[in-house]
């Protein structure tokens, strides 16, 4: 039977997370002989390589591909596995989610439904015991209650190619149709980090009028960030908002700060507010330095 679904993952030293990312995709409800796993080893230094091996050896009946380069960020390992997909749908995930056992079959169901659509997609959602434990988890996530939730718009299929209304496109939880991906040439391989490559993509393939379908269906992330992650999280979203600002200058309003456009309400608990208020602080402070180097450097 002929491979129908491809899933890419670029990796670098994740190799633990990794394992059981790799270790969900292996209990997918659609038969293994209609997907294959692409893995994108990124220049990693720590143990991948093994991890992959391990992988192969345990599941000799899947159909896995695995290519080493060296580390030139996401963009590049995404497009070195779009570039060796067999399937007409490529799906995307990251080396450190979780995705449902019918994760491919859910989001393929929604070509059949939605044959227009150039791709398909969920959310993520953290874990439990990173929710308790990290208050900035829990203000991405009140975050995207503000953003979408509260409008009423992440609780259903939404089917459209508005960008701003369309919650679809986060990589971690993601599918494209395979023709759609060569025709906008992939993803932008001059953000050489991780810095909204996503949405850049997911604004071109809009921008030729094909839909996007957001199904509420969520995968799990399971890396807890530090200081120093979030720190850096924050500086590359800046600039990944740069970039993708001098391509789209009317994205400019997505440039500011979650907590700009979705300011703390007052009727929120002290801990909370001065906990949220604090990230939000980091937020606007890093993504502004992140803008303003990435200026220098696109000038």
């Amino acid at each position: 039977m002929a491979i129908s679904y491809s899933v890419i993952i670029s990796t670098y030293n994740r190799a633990n997370l990794l394992r059981q990312c790799l270790d969900a995709l292996s209990n997918q409800s659609v038969p293994v002989s209609e997907y294959e796993i692409i893995i994108v080893n990124d220049g990693s230094t720590d143990n991948t390589a093994e991890a992959v091996r391990d992988f192969r050896k345990n599941h000799p009946g899947l159909n896995i591909v695995y290519k080493e380069q060296k580390n030139g960020g996401p963009s590049k390992g995404r497009n070195a596995g779009i570039a060796l997909a067999k399937g007409d749908i490529v799906f995307f995930t990251d080396d450190d989610c979780i995705v449902p056992d019918r994760w491919i079959e859910t989001l393929a169901e929604g070509y059949k439904k939605h044959p227009e659509v150039a791709g398909v997609g969920g959310w993520y959602e953290n874990a439990k015991e990173i929710l308790a434990k990290s208050w900035y988890a829990r203000y991405m996530d009140h975050m995207f209650y503000r953003m979408f939730k509260e409008r009423g718009i992440s609780d259903k299929e939404i089917n459209n190619n508005i960008f701003s209304r369309n919650p679809a496109g986060n990589t971690s939880n993601m599918s494209y149709r395979r023709d759609i991906l060569i025709k906008v040439g992939g993803f932008d391989e001059k953000v050489g980090f991780v810095g909204l490559i996503d949405l850049e993509l997911k604004k071109r393939v809009m921008d030729l009028g094909f839909p996007l379908l957001y199904i509420p269906y969520n995968v799990l992330h399971l890396k807890p960030l530090g200081a120093k992650e979030i720190v850096r999280k924050y500086f590359n979203r800046g600039r990944g908002f740069c970039h993708i600002c001098k391509k789209n200058p009317e994205l400019f309003y997505y440039y500011n700060p979650y907590s700009v456009r979705y300011p703390v309400k007052k009727h929120e608990n002290a801990r909370k507010k001065f906990s949220f208020r604090f990230i939000s602080f980091t937020e606007s402070l890093f993504q502004r330095l992140g803008w303003y180097y990435q200026t220098m450097l696109e000038k």
